[in-house]
Order: C-alpha cells, then sequence, then structure tokens
C-alpha cells in the first residue's frame, strides 16, 4: 500500500511548492521587496560634469553617479533618460518621471509644479569671459557687449533683466552650445553656474577663458541644490530626503563628490 500513496501524492507536489513560494513571497522582508521597484529619473542630456556620455556611450557624471547611489540606498533600481534642461520641469512635474536632476535651485514658480528633496548641492553662478578681458562687476562687465546663456536657466532670468544694458543675449539649449558661441567669439561673456564651467576652464581647449569677478550667489544666482519630484507624491519625498542622509553618513556622497570636483559642493 505504500507505493500508491505515494503515487496519489506525487502530483500534488508542485502545488505544494507553489503554495511554499507565495508564502515565503508575502512574508519576505519589506527592504527585498523594495529591490524590486523602479525608479525612473530625468537628467539634463549632454551636460558635464552632471550627466554625459562617454565615449562608450555609458551615461554617467556627478548627478547620475549621485543618483545611482541614491538608489541603492532606497534599495530601489533606477533608469535613467536624457531630457532638454527646458523640458524637464514639466516632464517630472507630469508624473512622467519619478525624480529629475536639472541642478534645479528652489524658486515660488517652481514650487507651485514641482515638489523639491532636501538640499544635495550648493550652487553659484560666474561670469566666464576671455582672459583678456579686465576684472569688473558683473553688471558693468556686461554693459554693452554680446551674452550667450542658456534659455529657461536662472542665469538667463537674471540676464533678462539687464537687457536694456547689454547688446545681445543669445539663447541657447545645450552647455557645449555655449562653449561652440564663445569659441566662435559670437558673444563675449557667458555666465553659468560655477561648477558647470568648471571642467571645460581647467582643459586646454578653455584655456583662453577664465572667471570675470567673484561667483555670485545673491538674485537667484545660487543656493541649495535639490533634485525635483511631482507634487503629492510624499512617498518619493519621504524615500529621496532619508536617502540623501544615508549616503552622506555612508560616505559614497564623498566619494562620487572627489569624482569630479576638488572641494566638498554639499
Amino acid at each position: 500500500m505504500i507505493a500508491p500513496t505515494l503515487f496519489r501524492c506525487a502530483p500534488r507536489l508542485p502545488v505544494v511548492m507553489l503554495l511554499l513560494a507565495v508564502v515565503a513571497g508575502l512574508f519576505a522582508s519589506p527592504a527585498a521587496r523594495a529591490a524590486d521597484r523602479v525608479v525612473t529619473v530625468a537628467v539634463m542630456e549632454a551636460t558635464p560634469p552632471f550627466s554625459y556620455r562617454e565615449s562608450d556611450g555609458t551615461l554617467t557624471g556627478f548627478n547620475v553617479e549621485i543618483m545611482r547611489e541614491l538608489c541603492r540606498a532606497m534599495k530601489a533600481s533606477c533608469t535613467f533618460e536624457e531630457v532638454k534642461f527646458q523640458d524637464l520641469a514639466a516632464a517630472v512635474s507630469s508624473g512622467r518621471y519619478d525624480y529629475g536632476l536639472a541642478n534645479f535651485l528652489r524658486t515660488p514658480e517652481r514650487e507651485q509644479i514641482m515638489a523639491f528633496s532636501a538640499p544635495y548641492w550648493r550652487s553659484s553662478s560666474s561670469l566666464i569671459g576671455s582672459v583678456r578681458e579686465l576684472e569688473k562687476p558683473l553688471a558693468d562687465a556686461v554693459r554693452g557687449r554680446t551674452v550667450v546663456i542658456i534659455g529657461g536657466s536662472r542665469q538667463h532670468a537674471f540676464m533678462k533683466r539687464l537687457e536694456g544694458e547689454v547688446k545681445k543675449l543669445v539663447v541657447v539649449r545645450h552647455l557645449e552650445n555655449v562653449w561652440e558661441v564663445l569659441n566662435a567669439r559670437e558673444a563675449d561673456f557667458t555666465l553659468l553656474p560655477t561648477l558647470a564651467a568648471l571642467p571645460y576652464l581647467m582643459s586646454q581647449t578653455g584655456k583662453d577663458f577664465t572667471t570675470i569677478g567673484l561667483p555670485n550667489s545673491e538674485d537667484g544666482l545660487g543656493g541649495t541644490v535639490h533634485i525635483v519630484m511631482p507634487k503629492g507624491r510624499d512617498d518619493l519625498k519621504t524615500a529621496i530626503d532619508e536617502a540623501i542622509g544615508a549616503i552622506r553618513v555612508d560616505g559614497s556622497y564623498q566619494r562620487v563628490n572627489r569624482q569630479y570636483f576638488p572641494f566638498d559642493v554639499f
């Protein structure tokens, strides 16, 4: 009678195993289940050292690598998509992405359409021009001159207030276009986030350019930089704020910082 009993039980074994797997999944730790979560992230396209493609096509940069560490801390996997700076705020606020990294300063206008994380670095702006230019205050330096600027940026908003003073504003879409215009001598100056200008100024191709005067943090030209997310997503804000704190404590923030900048940008 033993053999028939075994025979009758055998077909039920796969069902039992399936039930055990389901139960195990229900009691899996929250961290294990969170690891299966996919976070969608929008980053600026072609904006070294923050987000850019290596020669082999690999997406990297300070913002990309910081976000990878944040996703690790959140026990989630992240997928990146490059978006034009001018389009990124609308793409995030619409819910197309969970998070956006475009070096956003916190402003009342932006707070109407997006939520902001805790700060993750601090920004200032610098006027960039030929090494032959004299050191002058920003407003004096640009008077009667041509300035190239990235459209939609805080630096663009600042320069629009000086349109009556400058000869011409040349508005471009990408950081690489700024250098093209300056090198072609189609503009005298640009106003950029200081850290965005740093790699080019330190390169051989940027040897003819330098900062003019001191970095500026007033009048909307500097301050704390934040990751943005759709409004009403308290779950996303709580997760990213806790992750920012975690990577500062475990040293991974500082490790990424040192890859791109010679000083702490936090």
